[in-house]
């Protein structure tokens, strides 16, 4: 996105998030506090922009190399980003001379080896190379390991690993079924814990209206009409916006965002560690409950009514692979509705193009053959909301 004259996070028209917020209770946690009690006491150096940036960017060409699915990019992000943003905030208030760069790095490395053990040695190589630069001892190292295990304590007891649901085929009308090789990915997903919000104050998705309703009717017909007239442009915006397993996936896409508009507005590093954490976070929350309703509600895809029995067009197929879950809501919808709307807050004069371009990748997924248009409206309405769950503190 190209430069402009809007407030940055630190303006009055502008979200500031609180300077004491961590994501996860690392502040409070006896080991962390424990620890630094032991270093001495001094002013800690300042978090560098271009360390949180290039975190990001490393922890997003791990997600492309290692062929990670949406959610789990997500996750990804969220705990890696989080960590970094946390490690800011505990070493910024202890009063300890401590090197935050160096704290921040040790930190974020850990946790990306737990993500990617398959890159263990060349995550220590990189996180090698950082410190080389970065004035530091044994208490950099020891605090940075410490806030990284408490990470770990949450992510490994988040759920995410948790054995995987057999889940019997659909055969009512208008419920989906995984297509022919297909096999549903993910279907626990819906009750990972959030990280900035709770199992409990997460919002959750409006309930789809009855597939024979008047609503959803005209939403199939509107949708069989599109598809007889797509233009080059829909193609292209459906292909821009496809980021499946290999790529950095759509929350990537917004951390890409997020990323550029830090170094366009000249944040420093703890804003800008604010900025991606609640980014992260909250695409995060928002795919846990996009994927809640996506198996509550087990909501055909286009291809399986288009396809199906009634063989709505003979021969079509989708510009973009049919993914193997349920169709509502459309978690590229859900994540950017989140996205959009937490980085609207923090850079207001950016947020019409916030908003298209949320509103461009919800409707990607219609011209790309695999959501309904009642799928895209859910998903922006409900990541929206989880965004202002996730600003609020809820």
């Amino acid at each position: 996105m190209p430069a402009t004259t809007a407030p940055t996070v630190t303006s009055q028209a502008a979200f500031v998030a609180p300077a004491s917020r961590t994501f996860l209770a690392y502040a409070a946690h006896p080991n962390v506090q424990r620890r630094l009690n032991r270093v001495p006491a001094g002013t800690p150096t300042s978090l560098s922009a271009d360390l949180v940036r290039g975190i990001n960017a490393e922890t997003l060409t791990l997600i492309q190399a290692r062929k990670l699915n949406p959610v789990r990019a997500a996750r990804a992000l969220a705990l890696t980003l989080a960590t970094v943003s946390d490690a800011q905030t505990i070493v910024s208030a202890s009063g300890r001379a401590l090197n935050t760069d160096a704290v921040a790095a040790i930190a974020a490395q850990r946790l990306q080896t737990y993500l990617f053990p398959q890159d263990t040695a060349a995550l220590e190589s990189t996180v090698q190379g950082r410190l080389s630069s970065l004035p530091h001892g044994s208490d950099e190292q020891v605090v940075g390991s410490i806030i990284a295990d408490c990470v770990l304590l949450f992510a490994r007891a988040d759920h995410a690993d948790r054995p995987a649901a057999i889940r019997p085929a659909a055969s009512a009308e208008g419920k989906w079924q995984a297509l022919a090789g297909q096999k549903a990915m993910e279907v626990n997903w819906g009750w990972v814990s959030p990280i900035a919000t709770t199992a409990v104050t997460l919002p959750q998705v409006t309930p789809p209206p009855a597939w024979n309703a008047p609503n959803f009717a005209a939403d199939r017909a509107q949708f069989a009409a599109l598809q007889t007239r797509l233009t080059d442009a829909d193609r292209a915006l459906a292909l821009y916006w496809a980021a499946g397993a290999g790529t950095v996936t759509p929350a990537g896409m917004w951390m890409e965002q997020a990323a550029a508009l830090t170094s366009q507005h000249a944040l420093n590093g703890p804003d800008t560690a604010r900025v991606l954490a609640l980014t992260a976070v909250t695409a995060h929350d928002a795919f846990i409950a996009c994927w809640r309703a996506k198996f509550q509600y087990v909501v055909a895809r286009p291809q399986n009514w288009m396809s199906g029995p009634e063989v709505v067009q003979a021969g079509w197929k989708p510009v973009v692979v049919t993914p193997p879950f349920p169709s509502y809501p459309s978690g590229h919808a859900s994540v950017s509705g989140a996205a959009a709307r937490v980085l609207s807050a923090f850079f207001p004069g950016d947020a019409l193009k916030l908003t298209q371009a949320a509103q461009d990748a919800a409707y990607s997924r219609v011209v790309g053959g695999i959501h309904w248009t009642i799928d895209g409206a859910a998903g922006l309405d409900m990541g929206a909301r989880v965004a202002e769950a996730v600003l609020a503190g809820k």
